[in-house]
């Protein structure tokens, strides 16, 4: 198993290029196509009230049309700089909901990477375009620090486990990194899925990685006791499901997947 389609959002930000031409060396490494992609959402509409409130000018839309062509092509620019034609990388633009549009190209991609930024306040409450995507795109989401990652990503890697079908989607999905890496780590937190762990492993070990195992004890916060982890073992991923309630699942997450999303420093594969 492999990546042989990795789809990379991009994002008008001072770590673009750095995390475009790593996502290059990254499709390299699998023997991967890169699909680059960018989103323009649709124009704000300002919303108030009052006498004016149902009137909203044509230049108010024009103007940020204008915005959003010229954002456009800047990011073009900066892809056609970085991936020649002899790369194969492919540009995509649309235009809609970032985080549908984003959802519906990662279910045929194999693996999706977004850059997750830090917000504050009551915009830690909405979901990013990228963790929308890790809940609709039906398979593997890597989400990275804004500041890039190396294209060898994945040579200590943590994996969540508590028994659930999304952690064994994303030990399933995370195989590729988990085959290369020079150390790999099963942790459960309390009692949820220690008895399976065994067979956790002994999955692992067919496919060929020595993985070692390990029982935390609960705390009252799985996100937290993983980040812990996961910088004692030095690791520089980690592995786990995406979890969400319901019907509400684009606004409520589970609470260790919320710590993870808003607290981690290094990158995160989910699966759900």
């Amino acid at each position: 198993m492999t990546y042989r389609t990795i789809l990379l959002q991009l994002a008008d930000d001072a770590g673009n290029e750095v995390r475009l031409r790593s996502a290059l060396e990254f499709a390299r490494r699998f023997g991967a196509r890169l699909v680059a992609v960018h989103v323009t959402p649709p124009p704000i509409v300002p919303v108030g009230y009052g006498e004016g409130a149902a009137y909203v000018g044509p230049e108010i839309i024009e103007a940020q049309r204008e915005a959003a062509k010229f954002v456009t092509e800047r990011l073009e620019a900066t892809f056609r700089q970085v991936c020649e034609p002899a790369s194969g990388a492919l540009w995509r633009h649309l235009e809609g909901d970032p985080g549908e549009c984003l959802s519906q190209l990662a279910r045929t991609a194999d693996l999706t990477i977004g850059p997750r930024f830090g917000v504050q306040g009551i915009d830690a409450l909405a979901l990013q375009p990228i963790e929308q995507a890790a809940l609709g795109a039906g398979g593997p989401v890597l989400l990275v620090p804004p500041s890039g990652f190396a294209a060898d990503l994945g040579r200590k890697v943590l994996v969540g486990w508590n028994g659930r079908k999304e952690a064994a989607r994303a030990l399933k999905d995370a195989l590729p990194f988990l085959q290369t890496a020079v150390a790999v780590e099963v942790v459960t937190v309390g009692d949820e899925g220690a008895d399976s762990l065994d067979g956790a492993l002994a999955l692992l070990d067919r496919h060929g990685i020595a993985a070692a195992g390990r029982r935390l004890p609960a705390s009252g916060n799985v996100g937290a006791d993983l980040l812990v982890r996961m910088g004692e073992l030095g690791a520089d991923l980690l592995v786990m499901g995406l979890y969400s309630h319901s019907r509400l699942r684009q606004l409520v997450l589970g609470g260790a997947t919320r710590h993870v999303l808003q607290h981690a420093t290094g990158a995160t594969l989910f699966s759900c």
